[in-house]
């Protein structure tokens, strides 16, 4: 009973009956790392698919360089490797970035008896679904603009103040945390609002950023995709 109370805290699984999380419970299994202890390599089989219960879990991916790319930070109640759950090996590693208890669920048994259940499904087919919107917008707007014009459309609902035909951003943005989030370097994000202040569409305006809310609707109008990225900046060294 208590794994199954533990399996409904993860929001892949909050539309699952009672009856179904007592009958996926008993096929999780709880692990603890340490910190600094990997969970998932790269380029290695797919072994499982895993949900945070409480810590935090880095996903990285490895650059060629001496140190991994800092992707994400998988916090309780999230998982990962779902996109990475029909691929012959991984793509990404994941360490602990503290103590950690995570719900691991073999990858085979996750495709057979998990998707077999309509609501787990259903939350796997958003979650493809966001990961290829994500994709084709970057490829369609290349060069980092689509990711910049996405990111302050998520601003704007949460922070924006509609000015006229504008909306201008209440809480201030600072570029260098804005590349870090986008993974560009601080170099482009300052272009990118300087050619967005030629066009005339967006200025940073000493860090309260202003928009013109018609080109925002036409750069970035999924506002769903807009509100559904989790933009984390990279996490400090512990």
């Amino acid at each position: 009973m208590a794994e199954a109370r533990n399996l409904g805290t993860i929001s892949f699984f909050a539309d699952c009956s009672a009856a179904e999380l007592r009958d996926l419970a008993p096929l999780c299994r709880r692990a603890a790392y340490r910190r600094g202890q990997a969970i998932q390599e790269e380029n290695v089989p797919v072994r499982a698919v895993r949900a945070v219960l409480d810590g935090e879990v880095l996903i990285h991916r490895s650059t060629g360089g001496t140190a991994a790319a800092r992707l994400a930070v998988v916090k309780p109640g999230e998982m990962f490797g779902i996109g990475e759950a029909l691929l012959p090996t991984t793509y990404t590693g994941a360490s602990a970035l503290g103590a950690c208890t995570v719900l691991e669920i073999d990858r085979d048994v996750f495709v057979r008896r998990f998707l077999a259940v309509p609501a787990v499904r259903e939350a796997v087919l958003r979650e493809l679904s966001k990961i290829a919107r994500f994709l084709i917008c970057k490829v369609a707007g290349g060069g980092g603009r689509h990711d910049l014009a996405l990111y302050l459309r998520s601003q704007t609902e949460a922070c924006g103040q509609p000015v006229g035909g504008k909306i201008r951003l209440r809480n201030k943005q600072f570029q260098p945390e804005i590349a870090s989030l986008l993974n560009l370097s601080r170099e482009h994000v300052t272009r990118l609002f300087a050619k967005f202040k030629e066009e005339g569409v967006a200025d940073f305006n000493r860090g309260f950023p202003v928009i013109d809310r018609a080109w925002l609707d036409r750069e970035a109008p999924d506002r769903d995709l807009a509100a559904s990225v989790q933009y984390r900046d990279l996490p400090a060294e512990r």
